[in-house]
């Protein structure tokens, strides 16, 4: 209680504690995030398990060996390891769903929540040593359900009619708002990669009739697909993609359907080819669908003629002197000479040969004049092509030091030196574009630059 003495007359107020009017949206939405996070975590998850299960079933044998009823193990042993592949893909699906319905929200997140709620539950009973992971969970997931739960399958309130519209605040050039559709079918992609680069790592003989180099650099490339998947998942997380996080985004696409459609062109087909096509219908997808976006509305960027200039000599020398490497192994073959080193399975092309000098090395040849010629949009094409080239030469990198790290024959190809001296330069060139890209506050006197044309 507090008197003030007001003219004569005691004015008595009453101090109440101080609350803060948007605690509350606060907590909805660390909870929403912990949901997206727990969504994509199952996704991957569910990914990883049937990588396991397609490599080997009987990994799972001994999984409730430590459980504290007798039923369990029994029920275990006896039926679910009876036929272990279908149960242990039946329980991988169920992730990805669980993951799927927390990801979209709405009434279906709250299925998702009881779900892994459930799960994590029914985990504590094949032992003592899943309560260390169960328990800390729980205590994570219970409460975060509990605060996104009234949120969920809520119709939001119809606006009340206002005289004077505020209109939201504009997105910075060349940001979007990531739709749930791309965040979803980013997950399922990433997921979909983990599978198929586990499977390639766990598998006895995903690669066969492939020679032992060849088995080591793929095995590399899953390794390397793995982070690509996951640096894909961080990419789209955020509600708004800026200009560097959507090129990222596409470099990174690049990389999946160059790398898989080798995969499916030179790989003999293994249980995991399904799942490669899926990589590349998606990939391929997701990858034209923003390429369209990028030439319908160039990103302005801050780079340097010097920059422009040097990234598209780099880019026209790169074409041309693959270009030549492939040549010089195929043109005395074409002229009689010995059959090319390497070539695909049963004597079919090499699918790099194919890809690069039909596809890849046009277009990488393509970008770098239009940046030569000053265009809008060869900026950002620039950015793309450059990641592109820095993930795929990093997998390629990848091998030989895996083959030296398992006492394995290293096998470099022609391309070797050069493609160390461009991965080197890629990685220069990629970090001064992505940065080329940021939003640059403006003085109110300064108007913006204005966007170069064709």
């Amino acid at each position: 209680m507090l008197e003030v003495e007001d003219g004569g007359t005691a004015v008595t107020a009453t101090l109440e504690p101080r609350t803060s009017l948007d605690a509350v949206p606060r907590q909805r939405t660390r909870a929403s995030d912990v949901r997206r996070f727990v969504g994509g975590f199952y996704l991957v998850m569910g990914g990883i398990n049937a990588g396991i299960v397609a490599a080997d079933a009987a990994t799972y044998r001994t999984f409730a060996d430590g459980s504290f009823w007798p039923f369990v193990t029994d029920t275990w042993r006896d039926v679910v390891m009876a036929h272990p592949a279908p149960w242990l893909l039946a329980l991988a699906v169920g992730e990805v769903v669980l993951g799927l319905l927390l990801l979209h929200g709405g009434t279906g997140a709250r299925v998702g929540w009881a779900g892994v709620i459930v799960f994590h539950v029914l985990l504590m009973s094949f032992g003592l040593g899943f309560w260390l992971w169960s328990v800390p969970a729980l205590l994570v997931l219970v409460p975060a359900a509990r605060a996104d739960w009234p949120a969920l399958g809520v119709a939001a309130p119809a606006p009340a009619p206002a005289t004077t519209a505020t209109p939201p605040p504009p997105l910075r050039d060349g940001a979007v708002t990531r739709t749930t559709a791309t965040l979803v079918s980013t997950c399922v992609l990433a997921t979909a990669v983990v599978a198929a680069s586990l499977y390639g790592l766990l598998a006895e003989t995903p690669y066969r009739s492939l020679p032992e180099a060849t088995v080591v650099s793929a095995r590399a490339q899953d390794a390397c697909s793995i982070v690509v998947a996951a640096l894909l998942v961080l990419l789209v997380r955020r509600p708004v993609m800026s200009a560097s996080v959507r090129l990222a985004r596409l470099g990174l696409l690049a990389y999946l359907l160059y790398s898989y459609l080798i995969y499916v062109t030179g790989v003999p087909m293994n249980r995991g080819f399904l799942v490669y096509v899926l990589i590349v219908s998606m990939s391929g997808a997701a990858l034209l669908g923003g390429l369209l976006g990028i030439y319908e509305r160039p990103p302005v960027t801050t780079a340097s003629p010097g920059l422009t200039r040097t990234t598209g000599w780099v880019l026209v020398v790169t074409a041309v002197l693959f270009a030549g490497l492939w040549l010089s192994v195929l043109v005395p073959y074409a002229l009689g000479g010995s059959t090319p080193d390497p070539e695909g399975v049963g004597g079919t092309p090499y699918p790099v040969f194919v890809l690069d000098l039909a596809v890849v090395l046009p277009a990488i040849a393509a970008v770098g004049v239009l940046l030569l010629r000053g265009r809008a949009v060869a900026g950002a094409l620039a950015t793309v092509a450059m990641l592109k080239i820095l993930t795929l030469f990093t997998a390629l990198w990848a091998g030989p030091l895996l083959a030296l790290a398992t006492d394995a024959d290293v096998h470099l190809g022609p391309d070797a030196a050069p493609s160390l001296l461009l991965l080197a330069a890629s990685g220069w060139l990629t970090a001064r574009w992505l940065r080329s890209f940021r939003p640059v506050p403006l003085h109110p006197l300064h108007p913006p630059p204005e966007r170069s044309t064709p």
